[in-house]
């Protein structure tokens, strides 16, 4: 394919890459690698030259073939040991998906890795779609995989979770896989010394069975201080309406795409509709630090308002929604697929 429109993996990239460091770096890519990146992060058992590992750790990979199991080669570091064949284990690689999972949620905090939190969530991100799967199975029913590429690693998204970051890696006498979920802080990695060992069902089985029996917990995102005193505001414009506090809390734009007259109105009927209402305990969903939406208990029902800040100095409230809760029992969950 021509560079810039379409999804290919290739081997012969990485091998480039590897050039590149060796070449910007002036040191080989080998010493660059583990001196930047696996020992700042402790990955003290992993490395690209076979011959430095201890023959009584040293796992060995097999094929099947002509009904009988054949040991394999192990591959020696080179000009292409860039693409694979990383020698390293268990412990070292969940240190190395910690690393890409502490970049989650964004924060404010001391910067801790050998790579910015915001290069790592770079990486992380769908630069490359690919086309889309739907599978169908007695056992999990209709499954839906979207997503594409990143910097090295595959998102996608699937029925289940909407987000998940993997990557899998083959050679002959050994298959790997690793596959985490950010918004969990929770992985998984496998390694089988069997050619291009097949992990993806056993990694999907083992994530439903974690989602079935609780223990995934989605992380929480940290809302900004802006975010609350907007939260506090609106809920007190719900209450009783002031008009110089909606023209202290509202963008440019809030009173042009409704007018303040409006917004009042609507304040009032559900004031009217459903008694007085009362914040809930925090919010019910922080998508980010300037958007959330919050639940309040009133009299006579429930309501949901959902709010997004403008990234200006200080932050003002450019969307703005506070309806009644509907009666939802009848609506598959978000993230579910249906027939």
């Amino acid at each position: 394919n021509a560079p810039g429109v379409a999804y290919e993996y290739s081997n012969y990239g990485f091998g480039i890459l590897g050039r590149v460091i060796t070449r910007v770096s002036g040191r080989p890519y080998r010493e660059f690698i583990a001196a930047n990146v696996l020992r700042p992060l402790g990955m003290s058992s992993t490395t690209l030259e076979v011959g430095a590992v201890p023959r009584d750790r040293l796992a060995h990979g097999y094929r099947w073939e002509d009904s009988q199991w054949k040991e394999e080669a192990l591959l020696a570091d080179g000009a292409f040991g860039s693409m694979g064949g990383i020698l390293t284990s268990v412990p070292d690689l969940a240190r190395y998906i910690s690393a890409f999972m502490s970049a989650w949620p964004p924060r404010d905090d001391a910067e801790t890795g050998p790579v910015l939190r915001s290069s790592l969530r770079e990486m992380q991100q769908l630069w490359r779609p690919v086309p889309a799967v739907v599978t169908r199975n007695p056992a999990a029913g209709i499954q839906l995989i979207a997503g594409g590429y990143g910097f090295g690693l595959r998102i996608s998204q699937t029925c289940s979770f909407n987000y998940v970051v993997q990557h899998g890696g083959g050679l002959p006498g050994f298959g790997s896989l690793m596959r985490w979920l950010p918004n969990y802080g929770v992985g998984i990695v496998a390694f089988g010394n069997v050619t291009y060992t097949g992990w993806g069902g056993a990694f999907d089985n083992a994530f439903d069975l974690l989602a079935k029996t609780g223990g995934l917990q989605p992380r929480v995102q940290r809302p900004s201080p802006a975010l609350v005193e907007a939260r506090n505001a609106i809920s007190r414009l719900i209450g009783r309406w002031d008009d110089q506090e909606a023209e202290h809390i509202a963008a440019d734009n809030l009173f042009l795409d409704r007018s303040k007259e409006k917004r009042q109105a609507e304040f009032a009927d559900i004031q009217s509709k459903l008694g007085a209402c009362t914040p809930n305990e925090g919010f019910d969903v922080v998508q980010n630090a300037l958007r959330g939406e919050w639940t309040m208990t009133c009299a006579r029902g429930t309501v949901r308002a959902s709010i997004t800040l403008a990234p200006t100095m200080p932050p003002r409230v450019q969307f703005l929604q506070v309806v009644p809760i509907q009666d939802s029992s009848d609506q598959p969950p978000r993230g579910t697929c249906t027939q």
